[in-house]
């Protein structure tokens, strides 16, 4: 299953317009459209917010905005890279010990703690939409508790 699923279907079950997403999101109706055919950009970096949050114990939301609320995200340039590099700091990891919990080459986290991944525009968009639908954010990644890549239909 895709985000872009999850995210079609959330906003079908709380009877939203894709108008009425799209201008929540303060996102053109093309652009959102975009989102829920499955961007391959929001597809190949969105859940990494989530896996992230796993291994460093902390809710998904704060990772992207100090408060966990979307009006306190995107407060400042490479915000979402800062926040998690700050979470994996106070857990005294560095970059290679998280990388390898992850099974991710460093550079990938590199890249996001940077502020220089796609994170930095995606992550603040979701967090807007799942308060739209009035879910956690970690929901969108791991629906009915199993991750995307294990979900075989999304009811």
């Amino acid at each position: 299953m895709k985000l872009g699923d999850v995210l079609r279907k959330e906003r079908e079950r709380k009877k939203l317009t894709v108008e009425d997403v799209a201008a929540k999101l303060g996102l053109s109706i093309e652009d959102y459209k975009m989102l829920e055919s499955g961007d391959l950009t929001l597809e190949e970096w969105a859940t990494s917010v989530a896996e992230i949050a796993i291994k460093l114990s902390t809710p998904t939301s704060r990772l992207i905005s100090e408060t966990g609320k979307s009006a306190g995200a995107r407060l400042r340039d490479r915000q979402c890279g800062q926040l998690i590099a700050k979470h994996r700091l106070r857990r005294e990891l560095s970059q290679e010990d998280l990388a390898g919990q992850l099974a991710w080459p460093v550079e990938r986290l590199a890249l996001i703690e940077s502020g220089s991944s796609p994170l930095e525009h995606y992550t603040p968009l979701l967090l807007r939409f799942a308060e739209v639908i009035d879910q956690p954010i970690f929901n969108l990644f791991y629906p009915c508790d199993l991750p995307l890549a294990q979900l075989k239909d999304y009811p």
